[in-house]
């Protein structure tokens, strides 16, 4: 290997170890000690590759805010879909996100323990969350769906439920057989489970 690959390669291992601890301890109780040890160097070779436990930490949820990024889009009020069709693609890519990537998403979420502290990744967590609240709104406005549940408060409990069970399935902790996608295959799904609550009787 040349000298000019072992910077990047020491990185990648320094993140490897880090998602691990975080996913094991919580961010709060890992130290950059404890990646260190953990990677059997000293702290000092450890700050030759980040400048501390914040940068970490970014840049291990880093993948899971680029791919909830990309989730799809929420139209506009009025537009021709039905809010309940959108809400159960939305919920289906958000399980399909965490299932393939289950630990960064624990850490992210907070599966487990709490959630990422990271100033973007709150920002993330509440962009997804006010996607989910527009389309219950709509739905309920609409009637396809109980109006006796209060949008932001759903969207936090479907959010907390799908990625839960997605992450804990793949990773062993929940019912299921590893690398299953709750809400890709099956009948019903976690999601069709979920939505099954919120619809109006008759629909």
């Amino acid at each position: 290997m040349t000298p000019s690959c072992r910077p990047r390669r020491g990185r990648e291992e320094v993140l490897a170890a880090a998602t691990a601890l975080f996913h094991e301890r919580g961010h709060d109780a890992t130290s950059m000690s404890d990646i260190a040890d953990r990677l059997g160097v000293t702290k000092a070779a450890l700050y030759r590759h980040v400048r501390g436990r914040a940068e970490v930490l970014r840049e291990v949820t880093g993948p899971v805010r680029a791919r909830l990024r990309s989730l799809p889009a929420v139209s506009a009020a009025g537009g021709g879909r039905s809010p309940v069709t959108e809400l159960a693609e939305l919920l289906d890519a958000l399980a399909r996100a965490a299932a393939a990537d289950p630990v960064r998403h624990a850490v992210f979420w907070g599966v487990g323990g709490p959630p990422s502290p990271d100033a973007a990744d709150a920002e993330c967590r509440a962009s997804v969350a006010g996607r989910l609240v527009r389309l219950l709104t709509r739905a309920a406005d609409r009637g396809e769906t109980r109006c006796d549940l209060d949008p932001s408060i759903t969207a936090r409990l479907l959010m907390g439920a799908v990625v839960g069970t997605a992450v804990g399935t793949v990773v062993g902790t929940a019912t299921g057989a590893e690398g299953e996608v709750p809400a890709a295959g099956g009948s019903p799904s976690v999601v069709d489970i979920l939505l099954d609550g919120l619809l109006r009787p008759g629909r």
